[in-house]
């Protein structure tokens, strides 16, 4: 492939004179015929690395996106800005939409395709894409593919047997977090070599680290609304529950100065994508919301990140501070945290995963033949989500569909509630990983990169709290007055810290 022509590409659809670090070597991986695992930091341009071979490839780009809003984001784009024939296939459209979808890709309408994860698994959606002819396939938040990432998603572990029936075509997997296990079981999964795994720094150098221990519940409230009055913004405030969401923002419309609205899954898909539109418009000077929101969000000037509770691991808390300053100006995560926070995820922990009795009673109804729908796992107090993971490890881990076949009866119910106890385990070790963050006294930024096995500690203004921190440069600079208050309760808190032991 010439090189000139990529650069050539490079301006005409995305209009820059040259190629952040790692795009390059990835998309030259990808022109020759090479899966590729890319991990680039969040904000590194992941989305040009497999929208330019699009567009230099001959066939279809696959592109496997895990959210609705993320998709239609990305394609309103590239049909706008970057004049790329684009479109998506997701569960939400009515059949007529997905019919016409169909019809544009078999004749060759398109050179990108976004698609959720379970549209794909679909033997019609295949059977158009093979006569299609896909070029390509990346999967954006590769991380979602490992049971041993932070945000595993069943329907994300089939994808290996799709790329099969679609041809085998080269595979790009791109993230911004994945341990050195995580990485490794995408590499097996999609036969990735060594030397096609593009590593990038992870470090953000112009974000400072913060954290604030916090009591009772409405003082850590006040302190955030003074917070998000103070700071310059835009900026996002992450809770762990979708009840905090909504208190918090309910209470802050009434109390406030800014534009701030709440976002989590329980809202319904066009209200997410209003607010999601408003604050990249700068409509919405902050969002409060559950993680739900942020993935892929190409905001660059997003100047702070607040975590109103500590996250469940250090993978989601890296992922959700990296969307903090893409425009490369200086950038504050402040992360709060309780014991209380610890409780919450606890509690979650045990409703995510199944009881031994639950598990009894899945077990159950596969052998009766009954179909597996949402309203009969409800009757055992099943989630969707709970469903998924058991027959997740119904399937591919106990080679149920064997069984099945050769008219055996179904494994023990406590062979299959052991491996989710084993999912649940790792989550927890995640959880203690967060809190021996929290706890720590050495540099914040260092203690994270290294969990990720990085080296680079560079900062460009502060580092962090136990390096040394003023808020001056975070502060609006039309409010003096209170940018000034803050500051000497800034001073006094860290004096405090400094004469009071450690907890």
């Amino acid at each position: 492939m010439n090189k000139q022509l990529m650069y050539d590409r490079l301006k005409l659809h995305f209009g820059y004179d040259s190629f952040r670090p790692g795009q390059e070597p990835i998309i030259e991986r990808l022109l020759h015929g090479r899966s590729v695992l890319g991990l680039l930091a969040t904000g590194g341009g992941k989305s040009v690395t497999y929208q330019l071979p699009a567009m230099l490839l001959s066939g279809l780009t696959v592109v496997v996106s895990p959210l609705i809003s993320l998709m239609v984001d990305q394609v309103q784009q590239l049909r706008a800005r970057k004049k790329i024939p684009a479109t998506y296939l997701n569960s939400m459209q009515d059949p007529t939409e997905s019919r016409e979808i169909l019809k544009g890709l078999s004749e060759g309408a398109y050179k990108l395709l976004y698609i959720s994860p379970e549209k794909l698994q679909q033997t019609y959606v295949q059977q158009v894409l093979k006569r299609a002819r896909v070029s390509l396939i990346a999967i954006d938040e590769a991380h979602c593919i490992s049971q041993w990432g932070h945000d595993f998603r069943t329907d994300y572990l089939r994808l290996p047997e799709v790329v099969k029936q679609l041809g085998a075509p080269p595979v790009l997997a791109v993230t911004a977090t994945a341990t050195a296990s995580v990485r490794e079981e995408i590499c097996n999964l999609f036969s990735i070599k060594k030397e096609d795994i593009v590593l990038q720094s992870l470090n953000r150098a112009n974000i400072a680290y913060d954290l604030v221990e916090v009591g009772e519940e409405t003082d850590r409230r006040s302190y955030v609304f003074d917070q998000i009055d103070c700071l310059q913004g835009p900026g996002i405030v992450y809770c762990s529950t979708r009840q905090a969401v909504d208190v918090l923002a309910a209470s802050y419309q009434l109390e406030g100065k800014k534009r701030v609205h709440g976002y989590h899954g329980g809202m319904n898909s066009m209200e997410r994508m209003l607010i999601q539109s408003q604050f990249l418009a700068g409509e919405l000077d902050v969002i409060i919301a559950t993680n739900a929101f942020g993935m892929g969000i190409d905001k660059p000037d997003i100047r702070y990140v607040i975590h109103y509770q500590m996250p469940a691991s250090l993978e989601a808390y890296a992922q959700e501070i990296g969307r903090i300053g893409r425009d490369g100006k200086p950038g504050y995560a402040l992360l709060l945290f309780s014991w209380d926070d610890l409780q919450i995820h606890q509690h979650m922990l045990e409703k995510e995963y199944p009881t031994q009795v639950q598990v009894q009673k899945y077990e159950q109804l596969c052998n009766t033949g009954v179909p597996l729908t949402n309203e009969a796992l409800a009757m055992m107090d099943i989630s969707e989500e709970m469903g998924a993971l058991l027959a997740f490890y119904t399937e591919r881990v106990l080679g149920l569909n064997e069984a099945a076949a050769a008219g055996e009866s179904y494994p023990k119910a406590h062979i299959i509630w052991q491996e989710t106890e084993k999912r649940k385990s790792f989550k927890q070790k995640k959880l203690a990983e967060m809190v021996s963050y929290v706890r720590g006294e050495n540099c914040l930024r260092a203690s994270i990169n290294a969990y990720f096995k990085e080296k680079d500690h560079q900062f460009d203004l502060y580092c962090c709290k136990n390096c040394g921190l003023t808020m001056d440069a975070y502060f609006q600079t039309n409010d003096h007055t209170f940018a000034k208050n803050e500051q000497i309760k800034w001073n006094l808190r860290q004096a405090l810290d400094t004469l009071l032991p450690n907890k």
